[in-house]
This record gives structure tokens, C-alpha cells and sequence, in this order.
């Protein structure tokens, strides 16, 4: 139990200072990010729409539920089939956040293949889907929400919807102040962003920490185990709802145990990519055989990418940041620790903030909050 407890200490310890980081760049990308614009971007099926959709979902701070009524939005504002599917891949698999807490825990390798492999993926997958995926069911009046129900499309249940019509920031208003524009930012990273996020941290460094202790040295060391350990993160990483943020530390601890980087990265792609009660609405939307091909192209993609490091890893010897020795959870970095505080602090500001909100705004009919960006 000691053992656990220090390895859970040190990677919190690790991942607090990133984590706050990423916060603070989703904010400003909140803040100053013309969203109206972007569905312009992405109309047409033509390879570069679909570029440009997968290079803009990129760094957007949003998870496998909350892009749902993002990209929906863009469909409904004309966006095309292929460029709608590349941002719905890139936007979940990696972000600010996730890149920080990356390179904190796994070092800059993962930093920079992380999002380089979202990125390249979600593309290919777009461009399947743009000239495969057939025709798509006729349009819905509603938009579906994350939370399985149906919504009017102004409002998602999950996380405020970033590629509708709304400009909740003021980022087009000209007389909303970049201040202003700064603190509706800040306070949708620190309260939507950071509510969605957290639980699913703690859930992910708890089974860091007892991968580290549990799984015996050397059992990812067989070839059975190397190449079973590409299928298996796919499969357990396809139906899992893991955010990109909350899935880094459980890679950690999985490397840790001994499984292969390539491994590792598999489910650090596949697992943010979707999960199962998203599948539903997103077929209604865009049809079985584009979500079929959707799948099989994150599936692909991911097992692609992992052999490819794994390839890359033995060919230029990289290493992996070391692990917490002996004994070294318990001394407590001065930055991690302010950060962790600070982090633990505006947790309990968004959830109070929140359950303020839901006091006084009637529930909808999904049984979300009205208020989707932890202000008030």
C-alpha cells in the first residue's frame, strides 16, 4: 500500500505543473479563437478542407463527448463529411493539455508523436470517410447531445458546443474587451474544462500507480505479449471513455510495467478517440458506413503509429523519463505541489460554481446543466 501511495504522490506531483499549463493555453485559445470562421474553412470534401479541419480540432480542449455537438454544429453550418470526421479525431486525441501532461510524464518524444500521429491519422480518416462513406441520413432538425437525448443545437450537455453558432467569448464582438474576452477564456478552461477532466485524471494516475505496482517485470516482454499489447490497448482503448489528458498517466504506468512505447501510444490514440455512447448520435448523424470507416481508420491509424514508434524507438535508442524510485514519492517537488493546490483549488471553485448555476437555472430536458462553462 506504502508503495502505491508514493508511486500515485509522484505521478500527481509530475502531472500537476503540466496540467495547469495546458489549462492556461486552453483558456487563450478559448478566448481569442474565431470559431464562427472556422466552419467556412471546412466546406467541400477537397484534401486541404480536411487538413485545415484536423489542424484546427488539434489544440481545441475538448473530449470525445463534448466534440459531438461541436462537430455537429459544423456539419450544420456547412462544413463537409471528411473535414467533420478529421476534426472529430484530432480534437479528442490530443490538445494543450494533454501535450503538457505528455511531455511532464512521458517525456518530449511522446510530446511531439502524440499530436504529429492525431493529426496524420485524423486526416486519413477524413479523407476516407469523405470518399467512402456514401450518403449520409437526411438532416435532423435537432442537434443530439452528449448526453444522449436530443437538444435544440444551442447548447450541448456535455461541454459548451466550440463549433456552433454562438460567441459565448465575444472573440467577434468588437466591443468586448480582450479582458473580458480573457475571463470568459479562463473561466470555461478552469470550470467546463476542468470539471470534465478531473475525475477522469484521478481515475487515470490511480491506475497508473497500480499498474506500477501489480504487473510483474518483464510480462509485456514475450512476443505474444509485445504484439497482443498493440490489439489489446486498441480494444480496451476503442469502448473506454478516457480523456486525452486523463489517458497520459495511464500510459505511463503501463510503460513503466514494461509494455512497448508503440503499444502505449495505440491507446493514447485510440482511447480518447470516441467511446460507446457517442457511436449512437454519430451514426444517426453521418450514417453506419461512415462511422464504420471512422473506426476502422482510428483503429488502423493507431496500430500504425504505435509499430512506428516502436521502430523508431529501437532504431535511435530513445529512453523514457525514469521512473519514481524507492522511497521518492514522498518528497515533494515545491512546483508540483503549488500547482497540485492550485489545481485542488479551482476544483472546488468550478464544482461550487456549477452547483450554483443548476440552483438557479431550470434543467433542460437531457438532465444537464443549462449552463455548459461553469460561469455564472
Amino acid at each position: 500500500m506504502m508503495q502505491w501511495l508514493n508511486e500515485l504522490l509522484y505521478l500527481t506531483l509530475e502531472a500537476a505543473p503540466w496540467l495547469l499549463l495546458g489549462l492556461v493555453i486552453a483558456a487563450l485559445i478559448k478566448a481569442f479563437a474565431d470559431r464562427l470562421a472556422i466552419a467556412r474553412y471546412l466546406s467541400g470534401e477537397s484534401v486541404p478542407a480536411t487538413v485545415r479541419a484536423a489542424l484546427i480540432g488539434a489544440p481545441l480542449p475538448l473530449c470525445s463527448c463534448g466534440v459531438v455537438p461541436a462537430v455537429l454544429g459544423l456539419r450544420d453550418a456547412g462544413a463537409g463529411r471528411g473535414p467533420s470526421m478529421a476534426f472529430l479525431v484530432a480534437t479528442p486525441e490530443t490538445g494543450p493539455d494533454s501535450i503538457s501532461v505528455s511531455y511532464g510524464l512521458l517525456g518530449p518524444v511522446y510530446a511531439i508523436a502524440r499530436p504529429v500521429a492525431a493529426v496524420i491519422g485524423a486526416i486519413v480518416t477524413g479523407l476516407l470517410a469523405g470518399r467512402l462513406g456514401g450518403p449520409a441520413p437526411q438532416a435532423q432538425a435537432e442537434t443530439a447531445s452528449c448526453c444522449g437525448g436530443e437538444s435544440d443545437g444551442e447548447s450541448g450537455c456535455c461541454s459548451a458546443p466550440d463549433g456552433d453558432d454562438s460567441d459565448e467569448t465575444g472573440v467577434n464582438d468588437p466591443a468586448v474587451s480582450g479582458r473580458e474576452r480573457l475571463a470568459r477564456g479562463f473561466s470555461y478552461a478552469f470550470g467546463q474544462v476542468l470539471i470534465d477532466i478531473m475525475p477522469w485524471m484521478v481515475f487515470g494516475l490511480a491506475v497508473a500507480a497500480t499498474a506500477v505496482v501489480l504487473i510483474p517485470e518483464g510480462f509485456f516482454d514475450s512476443p505474444w505479449g509485445i504484439a497482443g499489447s498493440y490489439l489489446l490497448m486498441a480494444v480496451i482503448g476503442i469502448p473506454m471513455y478516457v480523456c486525452a489528458t486523463a489517458s497520459t498517466p495511464i500510459a505511463a504506468g503501463l510503460l513503466v510495467a514494461g509494455m512497448s512505447p508503440g503499444a502505449a501510444l495505440v491507446f493514447l490514440l485510440a482511447g480518447p478517440a470516441t467511446n460507446i455512447g457517442t457511436l449512437g448520435i454519430l451514426r444517426k448523424h453521418f450514417g453506419g458506413r461512415t462511422i464504420g470507416i471512422y473506426l476502422a481508420a482510428v483503429i488502423a491509424s493507431a496500430l500504425i503509429a504505435g509499430i512506428t514508434l516502436d521502430l523508431l524507438w529501437l532504431n535511435f535508442d530513445w529512453s523514457l523519463p525514469q521512473s519514481a524510485p524507492e522511497g521518492h514519492g514522498m518528497v515533494v517537488d515545491w512546483i508540483g505541489g503549488l500547482s497540485l493546490l492550485v489545481l485542488a483549488a479551482a476544483t472546488v471553485h468550478a464544482y461550487a460554481r456549477r452547483r450554483a448555476s443548476r440552483r438557479n437555472t431550470e434543467e433542460p430536458a437531457c438532465g444537464c446543466s443549462g449552463k455548459t462553462d461553469g460561469s455564472e
